[in-house]
């Protein structure tokens, strides 16, 4: 797919201008006389309208794959972890088993952890993502043994 871009801003004019100046024109006119053809910039508007629109196009197409995105999508990975931490700590300190919580956990550590391109965020995701899979690994030897 080619991609073309509109002239620089400079280069562009709008369309407002001619239609005010054209109106001013037809605005008097002597009787008997004909109005004479103006030439307008209208046949090309409507080419970098259509270039703008692709541009605007192909650029939406590659919003998913995006960094920010990227990291929008770990961020709430990394809170959905320690949120499940949370819980099964909660669920440790009242005694009673939460088999769904320690499910969700091993479902979020079973996925690929992307990385977001920020290495410190990429290190924070990866602790989380190891404290997650020590916890489950103490919950399946506890089962075993008991």
């Amino acid at each position: 797919m080619r991609i073309t871009t509109p002239p620089p801003i400079g280069a562009v004019q709008t369309s407002q201008q001619p239609q005010r100046a054209d109106r001013a024109r037809s605005a008097f006119e002597l009787p008997g006389t004909t109005k004479p053809e103006t030439q307008t910039t209208g046949t090309a508007r409507p080419a970098v309208a259509a270039a703008g629109l692709e541009t605007l196009l192909a650029v939406q197409g590659m919003q998913p794959d995006d960094r920010r995105e990227r990291r929008r999508r770990a961020m709430s990975r990394g809170r959905q972890s320690l949120d499940l931490l949370d819980d099964l700590k909660l669920a440790m300190l009242s005694g009673e088993p939460m088999p769904s919580v320690l499910l969700k956990l091993r479902g979020l550590t079973a996925q690929h952890l992307e990385g977001t391109g920020d290495d410190g965020l990429d290190g924070l995701l990866a602790e989380i993502d190891l404290r997650a899979q020590v916890e489950l690994a103490k919950r399946e030897a506890a089962a075993k043994a008991g």
